[in-house]
């Protein structure tokens, strides 16, 4: 069963291009771990926030994927504090059986 995660990010005009320049890093190093299907990132202009999304086989992979992709990284270079307007939205989803049988055979 797939896993969806996705970080709403608000950053502040003068710090979006330093925000941008992490988003990338940590996808590179999202984008090596085992079980990583989809990596995007979207712009909201209207709403002043990009928002990372990443699809997954499943939650143990991502769970496992972002640990491996993290420590890879120096997390004391994401100023998250200083580069956004408000605290970071996180979401995670667990596809639902009903759906994902029906995706799976074309329906």
């Amino acid at each position: 069963m797939r896993y969806l995660f996705m970080a709403f990010h608000y950053p502040k005009p003068e710090y979006r291009d330093d925000l941008l320049r992490w988003i990338q890093r940590f996808g590179a190093a999202l984008r090596v771990q085992p079980g990583l299907l989809q990596l995007a990132d979207f712009d909201d202009p209207a709403n002043g926030r990009i928002v990372a999304v990443s699809i997954w086989e499943s939650a143990e992979h991502f769970r496992a994927g972002r640990e491996k992709a993290a420590a890879s990284l120096n997390f004391d270079e994401a100023r998250y504090d200083l580069w956004e307007t408000r605290p970071l939205e996180v979401f995670t989803l667990g596809e639902l059986e009903e759906t994902a049988a029906s995706s799976e055979t074309g329906a």
